[in-house]
């Protein structure tokens, strides 16, 4: 039995190192790792470490868990070793895993694999190697519920506007710094882009909710990397179900407009004239909502 165990470690272990392997190649050659949810997106800006290093450092853990498995089988007396090694693996998994549950707010589909594997190579050792790590990351988990993490509620905090951006218009001397949220295919997203069409005394930023096609926004360059799970999570973070929404930097703060009606009578009155219009009084320019498409429908 204790043979039949090391030896589905050391395949187990050698076939998670290929993963990892695979998934820093895919970083190399398709500038980005693979992900079947925009979580991983999500995490990975909100990480100091870039993935391709986060992948390595995984890729030489279950190499090292393969290489001592294979000398724990030849009865060297490694065994305490390698169950240490496999609970710490399983220790750092929760933190991951707390991160992402009480911090980011989303699960990345491709960390809960990794730590899916952690959890079944600690269990090839055995019922009590298994409940010591279950323990250990349920005692994290407690902890990370205790604790109050109100930076990550902030967008601009991790989860950057401009990390979410397709592409930029510019103008020379800018008045004002805009974010467009909008959707592909939502109808009243293509009105307010179609408003935007040449050059403004404002900078715009289109920030698509999905991956967009290239010839939504001709004449621009888009960025070669962009994040739109961010734009979502900004939209889900504020409360807002619908677009388009035109987010302002001003120098207090943000400004929400919603709609595509209130979105162009705030871009005619802010960017189409020599000055400003606006004297404070939002209330008197923005009716009710008019004009949004829900993120949650499918046109």
């Amino acid at each position: 039995m204790k043979y039949r165990s090391l030896r589905g470690v050391i395949y187990l272990s050698l076939l998670a190192c290929v993963v990892t392997i695979a998934q820093a190649l895919l970083i190399i050659f398709r500038g980005e790792a693979f992900c079947v949810n925009e979580g991983c997106k999500i995490v990975e800006v909100l990480t100091l470490i870039p993935p391709f290093y986060f992948n390595l450092l995984g890729a030489a853990y279950f190499f090292a868990i393969f290489c001592i498995a294979l000398i724990t089988k030849q009865g060297s007396g490694t065994e305490p070793m390698l169950r240490i090694v496999l609970v710490s693996g399983l220790a750092a998994e929760g933190i991951l895993l707390g991160y992402q549950i009480f911090v980011a707010s989303v699960l990345c589909s491709y960390c809960l694999l990794i730590f899916l594997l952690v959890v079944i190579l600690n269990s090839l050792m055995g019922l009590r190697q298994l409940t010591l790590g279950l323990v250990t990351i349920i005692a994290q988990l407690v902890m990370f519920s205790l604790l109050s993490f109100d930076t990550a509620k902030d967008p601009l905090y991790g989860l950057t506007l401009d990390n979410g951006t397709y592409a930029v218009r510019r103008c020379s001397d800018p008045v004002k710094q805009l974010y467009l949220i909008f959707s592909e295919n939502c109808p009243h997203c293509y009105k307010v882009i179609e408003v935007l069409e040449g050059c403004t005394r404002c900078e715009f930023h289109f920030n698509p909710i999905t991956k967009i096609s290239s010839d939504l926004l001709p004449g621009l360059s888009p960025k070669e990397k962009f994040l739109p799970g961010i734009n979502t999570a900004a939209l889900k973070i504020f409360g807002i179900d619908t677009v388009p929404v035109l987010i302002a930097k001003d120098h207090d703060g943000l400004t929400f407009i919603q709609g595509e009606r209130n979105i162009i009578n705030y871009i005619q009155n802010t960017c189409f004239q020599e000055m400003p219009s606006l004297d404070g009084n939002l209330g008197d320019l923005f009716e009710t909502e008019d004009g949004a498409c829900s993120i949650n429908e499918n046109y």
